[in-house]
C-alpha cells in the first residue's frame, strides 16, 4: 500500500533531515584532518585552538577548549548526535502514515548506523588492548579516523594502529587516519 499526500511528504521530510544532519556531522569532525601522523609532528594542537573542522562551529567555549576528559567529551558528543538521528528514524519507523518503502529504507538506516556504532566500539577497545591509555574512532562510511592518546606516536606505532584498523573493518589502509592526542 502506497500513502501518498501530507504523510509521505512527512516521512520523506524526516529522511532528507536525518541524512542532511548526519552528513553535516560527519563533515564537520572529519574536514580537513590529516592523513597520517608524522613523527615528532603533533595534529591536534594543545596550546587552545581547535583544530578546523574537528568541531562544528557554536560549540561552548569550554567544549571545544582542550581538556583532560577530551575523549569522553567527543565521545560524549558523537552519541548525542547518534540519539538524535536514531529518534528521527524511530518515528519515521514507528509512524502508521509512513509508507512501506520510506519505513524500509528508515530500518535499513537504523541498521547502518548501529553496526557503525558498533564498529566504533570494537576497534576502540582493540586499540585500547594494545596499550593506548583511549582511542576514538570516527567512522564515515569506509575512512575511518582513530584518535589516539598518547604520548609519543611512532611511524611503526601508528602502521600497526592502521593495520589493525583497517583489518578489524575490512577497509583499505589508504583509508585509515591515525591522529595523536596528548
Amino acid at each position: 500500500m502506497v500513502v501518498q499526500g501530507k504523510p509521505l511528504m512527512f516521512s520523506l521530510a524526516l529522511l532528507l533531515l536525518l541524512a542532511v544532519s548526519g552528513y553535516y556531522l560527519m563533515n564537520s569532525y572529519y574536514k580537513n584532518l590529516p592523513l597520517l601522523v608524522e613523527e615528532g609532528e603533533p595534529h591536534i594542537p594543545t596550546d587552545g585552538t581547535p583544530t578546523p573542522g574537528l568541531m562544528p562551529d557554536g560549540l561552548p567555549d569550554s567544549f571545544t577548549q582542550p581538556e583532560k576528559d577530551f575523549f569522553n567529551a567527543l565521545r560524549i558528543e558523537r552519541e548525542k548526535q547518534r540519539s538524535i538521528q536514531l529518534e528521527l528514524l524511530r518515528e519515521v519507523i514507528n509512524n502508521s502514515n509512513t509508507s512501506d518503502e520510506v519505513r524500509q529504507q528508515a530500518q535499513q538506516t537504523w541498521l547502518e548506523l548501529t553496526t557503525t556504532m558498533e564498529k566504533e566500539l570494537t576497534v576502540e577497545k582493540l586499540v585500547i588492548g594494545k596499550g593506548y591509555s583511549d582511542a576514538l574512532l570516527l567512522l564515515n562510511g569506509d575512512v575511518a579516523h582513530i584518535l589516539v592518546k598518547t604520548e609519543g606516536l611512532n611511524q611503526a606505532q601508528a602502521i600497526q594502529i592502521i593495520e589493525l584498523v583497517a583489518s578489524t573493518l575490512q577497509i583499505d589502509v589508504n583509508n585509515v587516519r591515525v591522529i595523536e592526542r596528548k
